[in-house]
């Protein structure tokens, strides 16, 4: 005999419903629902060691025969199951789910109760919006984004990097860019370098745009309760703009999806150069209006040690707090570790190497010069050119003449 029927409790994912009935130990999933009303039906027994699969059908959630076959279907299961009712259930919660809009409140202010959002990692990862970190290939975004990903999942309030988190916070990482190994390198790197401690890391490899995968993200993210989530990276995550020149409905869409996951996301991008210079995000302008927190990171090898590297987080906009100050690191890294420290940093610290190779440029540009000659005009240590000498080379801004004479290479753009 069927029990007396109990509402099931009921969870929410994108397009996903999951009903669970602990009188019964019964859990449907309706997954892939449509707004024709067709959806997967996944049909679970949940023991004491875990849960088993009892049938899954496609069906047709508003056609009643569909429902009464199903129901006779599973009558094979369980008879104690009030089959019927279940059906009812599925058909109408589900519809209800995904025809309706979110309800609107009322908003009440009060004078002196205004309450900042706060932060997941403080003063970079801002709860609730977009947060970016753009910069040039090879100034190790990915590797910073990791780092605070493990000060927020273990909710470190004492770091030596100056960052800070309030509270333990579910994470994980959405992966356009590398695999799974390689993800697994950088971590246990940083790990054994002492950066961060160890921690686990939910990850997804992605290779359709968020928009044409959002149904199985957003399962991914559900089920590992997220609440902070990095994007890397934001280029092959928003997709091809191919049929916009202007990008905007790639990032529209973007936006449009991201806000239906419903988690704070960390967004790594690329660097462009837009008017005067300036460094902003790659692509649509909508990537930087659609954003509220927004960090420019760059970077500067070391003089006189190649496996060390100097990066600055500079703060560029944000619409619900102050501009911070920059935030300096640096970055010793070997085979087997990798391993920053908090350093002070300034703006004009990491203009001076641009100046630099500008000034050599502008020097050579009346004619081939000796060493001792660009010593003379650059007004630094020998070692110091050397290293300037070295870098433009092989960035083929200058070339070497023998003899130590070194000249400007002809129709080459330079800083």
């Amino acid at each position: 005999m069927a029990k007396e029927w109990i509402q099931p409790e009921i969870s929410e994912s994108i397009n996903r419903l999951t009903f669970y009935w602990e009188d019964t130990a019964l859990k449907v999933v309706a997954d892939r629902i449509t707004d024709a009303g067709s959806a997967e039906l996944w049909f679970y027994h949940i023991n004491g060691t875990g849960q088993s699969l009892l049938h899954t059908a496609k069906v047709n959630l508003l056609s009643s025969t569909s429902m009464t076959s199903l129901a006779k279907r599973m009558e094979r299961h369980s008879e104690e199951v009030p089959w019927t009712q279940v059906m009812t259930c599925l058909s109408s919660k589900t519809m209800e789910y995904q025809r309706r809009g979110e309800p609107g409140i009322i908003i009440e202010p009060a004078p002196g109760r205004a309450v900042h959002p706060g932060y997941y990692v403080k003063p970079i990862i801002m709860k609730g919006v977009p947060n970016v970190i753009f910069g040039d290939k090879g100034v190790n975004k990915t590797t910073l984004g990791l780092t605070m990903l493990g000060i927020a999942s273990l909710g470190i309030d004492d770091s030596h990097l100056g960052l800070t988190a309030s509270a333990r916070t579910n994470v994980a990482l959405l992966d356009w860019e590398s695999n799974k190994e390689l993800t697994d390198y950088t971590l246990s790197r940083l790990i054994e370098g002492e950066t961060i401690p160890w921690y686990s890391l939910p990850y997804l490899r992605c290779k359709q745009p968020l928009a044409d995968d959002v149904d199985r993200i957003a399962n991914f993210l559900h089920d590992n309760d997220v609440r902070l989530v990095m994007i890397d990276s934001l280029g092959q995550a928003a997709g091809s703009d191919r049929f916009d020149t202007a990008g905007k409905a790639v990032a529209l869409r973007f936006f449009e999806c991201l806000r239906q996951l419903n988690v704070t996301s960390l967004i790594i991008a690329q660097n462009a150069k837009g008017e005067d210079n300036k460094a902003t995000i790659y692509g649509s302008t909508f990537f930087t209006y659609y954003s509220r927190n927004i960090w420019n990171l760059r970077g500067k090898p070391d003089d006189m040690d190649d496996d060390q590297m100097h990066i600055a987080l500079f703060h560029n906009e944000s619409n619900y707090s102050k501009k911070y100050q920059p935030l300096g690191f640096s970055i010793k890294y070997s085979d087997s570790v990798i391993k920053l420290e908090h350093e002070e940093v300034s703006l004009s610290a990491f203009l001076e190497r641009a100046s630099q190779t500008k000034q050599l440029c502008e020097f050579l540009k009346d004619g081939d010069k000796s060493r001792k000659a660009i010593v003379e005009e650059l007004k630094r240590p020998e070692k110091q050119i050397d290293v300037i000498l070295s870098r433009a080379r092989k960035k083929g801004i200058i070339v070497s003449l023998g003899s130590g004479m070194w000249g400007l290479k002809s129709n080459v753009e330079y800083p």
